[in-house]
């Protein structure tokens, strides 16, 4: 089980271990995830990096995350707040954090913290 929780501003000391982060590192930098709409994407890089972007309504009991076998998966919140579980482990995100897990482990999203609430997220693939 490999996770790194941290925030945004940070993403880049991560870069040595997992050289991919320059990429999402340029790709957050352009907005573009801030300015598409949800879906599928290639990086404009043509990288071996691919993003989604959705949009949901936290509930009190989430929903399993897409198993992306062999990658590693990258979630930033956009706008909102959710709490990820996985494989036991909690983490609360909100705008300005990221979660980096491997995406062969079970994942629960879209759990609420509190209320409902409106999130969006883009998840990175690489």
């Amino acid at each position: 089980m490999m996770f790194v929780f941290d925030t945004l501003s940070q993403l880049e000391s991560y870069e040595g271990a997992f050289p991919a982060i320059r990429t999402i590192i340029d790709v957050m930098d352009r907005s573009l995830p801030y300015e598409e709409g949800d879906g599928r994407y290639d990086t404009p890089e043509k990288s071996n990096v691919k993003y989604i972007i959705d949009s949901f309504l936290t509930s009190d009991k989430g929903f399993k995350a897409e198993k992306h076998e062999g990658k590693n998966v990258m979630e930033i919140v956009l706008e909102g707040d959710e709490i990820v579980s996985i494989d036991g482990s909690v983490f609360r995100l909100s705008s300005g954090r990221f979660l980096l897990y491997g995406g062969d482990e079970e994942a629960r999203r879209g759990l609420a913290y509190a209320l409902p609430e409106h999130t969006r997220a883009v998840r990175f693939f690489f």
